[in-house]
């Protein structure tokens, strides 16, 4: 009985842990993140072989997919070139050529808060509707960058211009391409639409 008495003795007299209180986490309000243009390349080994407007989309997709690039953008669903390509078929090729109005009409009337530019050439006007937000298909010729590879004809989407910064993603590269202002302004442009909400 002594000794029960002696070992309750020392359980009783041991220091008892103070339970503190549960460390505040801080709350963090996650907004989701605007949706990013996604960088598909015309000669993928997945669609490429695919038969576009009189040849393949290796050949001949550049503006099909910077349009998939740009509708994945808008509509916040996935679009790849082959997608794009079985909703729209050849609908928007003229004399052999992507038309970039027919693709911008065609978003226009999936989603009808959506509204485009008719064609211009102003590349302030382009630069300044890419600052505001709108996604800017731009047609050009020669290359769009020191090094890169010279085209005859080719479709590009003009997805950011930030702080003097311009991003294009170019339907042949496998990265985006940055430019500066001057750098911009010494492409072959030969027309820009532009399409975006207000």
């Amino acid at each position: 009985m002594a000794l029960f008495l002696f070992g309750a003795l020392v359980v009783w007299t041991q220091p008892h842990p103070v339970e503190e209180e549960p460390e505040q986490l801080p709350v963090v309000y996650d907004t989701p993140a605007e949706p990013q243009v996604p960088l598909y390349m015309q000669t993928d080994e997945r669609w490429g072989g695919l038969p576009y407007a009189g040849a393949d989309l290796a050949t001949s997709g550049c503006g099909l997919t910077c349009a998939a690039m740009a509708w994945e953008r808008l509509s916040g669903e996935t679009c790849t070139p082959p997608m794009l390509l079985n909703l729209v078929g050849n609908d928007y090729v003229q004399d052999g050529q992507n038309y970039m109005p027919g693709f911008c009409e065609w978003m226009a009337q999936q989603d009808p808060k959506l509204d485009y530019t008719v064609l211009y050439e102003d590349r302030s006007r382009a630069l300044e509707e890419s600052a505001a937000g709108r996604l800017v298909f731009g047609t050009m010729e020669g290359a769009l960058h020191e090094d890169g590879r010279e085209y005859g004809g080719h479709v590009v989407l003009i997805t950011e211009n930030l702080y003097g910064h311009i991003t294009i993603h170019d339907p042949c590269e496998a990265y985006p391409v940055a430019l500066d202002y001057d750098e911009f302004n010494a492409v072959t442009w030969d027309y820009f639409i532009s399409i975006g909400r207000g």
